[in-house]
């Protein structure tokens, strides 16, 4: 099957959804999709993206193939996108799948010229783009793909209307993650990060930006009240980083800075316990927009498939993936208290956390790759 994805992302870049693009595109090739992936890069020179996306997401370069364009601009970047796929993509066989998550392209292609697609989209729409998000979705030649049963719900209530047809598929982790044993996470973490050296009762690890909502307060906070243990934070903008070295000094919490996925996800599999400490509101990093509601971070599936025990921020949409006591231990959001609680009975159990990782190990292998995510994509284009 020839898949053509339609990106609202600029490659190689930092944000979620260019991550989240290049993943699925690999899922679906690994499923044996001849895949198209229609996005703008971020140099004048097309032959360097290929090598440029490896090193930065960790996916082999000849894994599918490229149409992008390269602008000094950034305003309007979706619009040149769509402009750029819908042109290729008329030109192209029918028959093909498309799948895509740019508003505009999929305007044009489901809407204008009636062209079955898949419409994967990640937030509720306002203004006159949510005019257009609606109709998108009701074309009965349209399936709506969304990330959670959260956003179904609301989805469906912000239009007054459900999509034509839903497939919820939550987000998902590269497969091949493999946990490293307990007794040799130390001496692998060491290799990697010396400033890690030293007699801690634990190492905890938080990975992700640092916008607001994304609970580093907490993390703080338990480097606080933790001496004993330490806090790695990896993540955040130059910007970010630079304002919370800035106002910590606490000799047990290191703002480690950016580094590629490859590396972070390799970094997961070497601390004791992985904080995922979510707010009630939660800011991707633009104005107006807060997805606590129905977000599925990708980073909960990658930590899933760590088999490092998670304490997470007990919020209704982690829900749909997380069971406490099962497979991670939940904590009120904002309560300092119930983060230290669950910090001290998995440094104080290791039976616990044995076990909530290897649940979570089995779970994120049998539900939660890109591959896995990839068959449901293909099956959903074959009844298109």
């Amino acid at each position: 099957m020839r898949f053509h994805y339609i990106a609202p992302s600029t490659l190689p870049s930092r944000a979620a959804n260019s991550v989240h693009v290049v993943w699925q595109c690999n899922g679906l090739a690994q499923r044996g999709a001849d895949v198209t992936l229609y996005a703008k890069r971020a140099m004048h020179d097309a032959q360097q993206l290929p090598q440029a996306v490896e090193t930065t997401y960790g996916v082999g370069a000849t894994a599918f193939r490229f149409e992008t364009f390269y602008s000094a601009l950034t305003l309007g970047d979706n619009l040149r996108i769509a402009r750029h796929a819908v042109r290729c993509i008329r030109r192209s066989e029918r028959g093909d799948a498309i799948l895509s998550r740019n508003l505009y392209a999929t305007f044009s292609l489901a809407v204008l010229h009636r062209i079955p697609l898949l419409f994967e989209t990640h937030q509720l729409e306002t203004g006159f783009r949510k005019w257009m998000q609606r109709a998108i979705m009701r074309c009965p030649w349209v399936t709506t793909i969304v990330i959670s049963e959260h956003l179904a719900k609301y989805l469906a209530e912000h239009h007054g209307a459900e999509p034509h047809r839903t497939l919820v598929l939550h987000d998902a982790a590269p497969a091949g993650i493999s946990p490293v044993t307990i007794t040799e996470r130390r001496d692998k973490l060491y290799d990697l990060v010396p400033e890690a050296q030293g007699t801690w009762k634990q190492v905890c690890g938080y990975f992700g930006h640092l916008y607001s909502g994304r609970g580093i307060e907490i993390v703080e906070a338990m480097a606080a009240a933790r001496k004993d243990c330490l806090f790695l934070v990896y993540g955040g903008t130059e910007t970010d980083i630079a304002a919370r070295r800035a106002s910590n000094r606490q000799a047990n919490l290191a703002f480690m800075g950016h580094v590629p996925h490859p590396v972070a996800r390799d970094l997961m599999r070497m601390v004791d316990i992985l904080l995922m400490p979510y707010q009630e509101s939660v800011s991707i990093g633009v104005a107006g927009h807060d997805t606590a509601r129905w977000m599925s971070p990708m980073k909960m599936f990658e930590y899933l498939g760590t088999g490092v025990p998670i304490i997470s921020s007990d919020l209704p949409v982690l829900r749909e993936v997380l069971l406490d006591g099962a497979n991670c231990l939940l904590a009120r959001p904002s309560d300092i208290d119930s983060w230290l609680a669950a910090l001290d009975r998995i440094a104080g159990n290791p039976e616990l956390a044995a076990r909530i990782g290897s649940n979570a190990h089995d779970q994120y292998e049998r539900q939660h790759t890109w591959t896995r995510r990839a068959e449901k994509i293909i099956e959903a284009a074959c009844e298109l």
